[in-house]
């Protein structure tokens, strides 16, 4: 963790509370559908803050923490959708803040690791990328493969995929810098996400086998975290007459 996201985690540090799952996969698909959710749903608008949702310690302590963010340059827009959402699955306000204390910390983390200049779509997803065992390293090395002002979200995406499919992070780094490197494009790297997918249907190991394949023939000479092929065994020599 840099250093101001620790000093953040300690001045906004609340006791500790049961484990639950991270909201942010939920979110995505709320945003996506977004056009679809009619005005009285149980789902507000993504980027919203309605205070009527929630209980007037909880809300007062969600403008503190959006208000917080926006003076540290972060988007309190992620950290409201973070909010919507677990109003929206009737969580508890301690878990509500727990969720968005976490994201806000790992925000401010991925923008020391990406940079100033990232979007906000950028942070949002550095930050899930963080929160699923991706260390700040491995997003400072996909910053470096992509050309100056050019996205890295489409690799953020990936990688982060790539890791809840079972590939190791290092591993998953490696591959995706590789096809970074290779083009400046997202294409090599958004084909790699749909065949890991494909692949993990069928265990861990063959996903990440067919990861290896596809980045040796998309980047060659990138694939350093691969194992090394085996040695041709020579032939026999004949047998004695």
């Amino acid at each position: 963790m840099i250093i101001a996201g620790l000093a953040l985690a300690s001045i906004l540090a609340s006791s500790a509370l049961p484990s639950e799952k991270n909201f942010s996969d939920s979110i995505v698909v709320l945003q996506k559908n977004a056009a679809t959710v009619p005005v009285n749903s149980d789902y507000p608008q993504p980027g919203r803050f309605d205070p009527t949702r929630f209980d007037t310690l909880t809300a007062s302590a969600l403008r503190v923490l959006f208000d917080s963010a926006t003076a540290h340059g972060i988007p309190s827009a992620a950290l409201v959708n973070q909010a919507n959402f677990g109003a929206a699955q009737h969580a508890s306000g301690s878990k509500i803040l727990k969720i968005v204390r976490e994201h806000y910390v790992a925000m401010l983390d991925a923008k020391a690791a990406l940079g100033d200049n990232s979007s906000d779509s950028e942070l949002d997803t550095g930050a899930d990328a963080l929160r699923h065992g991706i260390d700040g390293k491995a997003l400072v090395a996909i910053r470096a493969t992509r050309p100056t002002g050019g996205s890295a979200l489409s690799a953020l995406v990936v990688i982060t995929d790539l890791v809840n499919r079972g590939i190791p992070s290092g591993r998953a780094r490696d591959a995706i810098t590789a096809l970074a490197r290779a083009s400046k494009s997202d294409e090599s790297i958004n084909g790699l996400q749909i065949l890991v997918a494909r692949n993990a249907e069928r265990g861990p190991g063959m996903a990440q086998d067919a990861m290896d394949r596809y980045v040796r023939t998309n980047a060659p000479g990138g694939n350093k975290g691969a194992p090394p092929k085996s040695a041709p065994r020579p032939p026999s020599s004949p047998d004695p007459k």
